[in-house]
């Protein structure tokens, strides 16, 4: 896992997005804030736990309550796209990538201070 993987999914996210692939866009906009927060906790020395939920209370437990919110709403899309019978609107893939996108450069700037 690198901060560049997580960069060039975020980048594959607005691909899909252009080009209508509104699942695949909120599938990789959750994988790319997924991976930015495991590289965030691991540069904190915390073991990742492997569920979602737990992730994301980690995550909240480490002072960034607004962000693992997002990924909350990042991981039920992603559910929503990757197994149910639904599909995930423009506006839902558009919100999503913002999400991701708040949750990259945050980390980012954390990861660089």
């Amino acid at each position: 896992m690198s901060v560049e993987k997580a960069i060039r999914l975020l980048e594959e996210a607005e691909i899909d997005l252009q080009m209508g692939n509104f699942n695949k866009s909120a599938s990789a906009s959750y994988f790319a804030a997924r991976m930015i927060v495991e590289i965030f906790l691991r540069s904190r020395k915390l073991s990742i736990p492997r569920r979602d939920d737990k992730l994301a209370n980690l995550f909240e437990n480490q002072g960034f309550k607004d962000l693992s919110d997002d990924l909350r709403k990042l991981y039920d899309l992603r559910k929503k796209a990757d197994y149910l019978g639904k599909f995930v609107s423009e506006e839902e893939a558009k919100g999503a990538l913002g999400r991701a996108k708040g949750i990259v450069n945050a980390l980012i700037s954390e990861l660089k201070s």
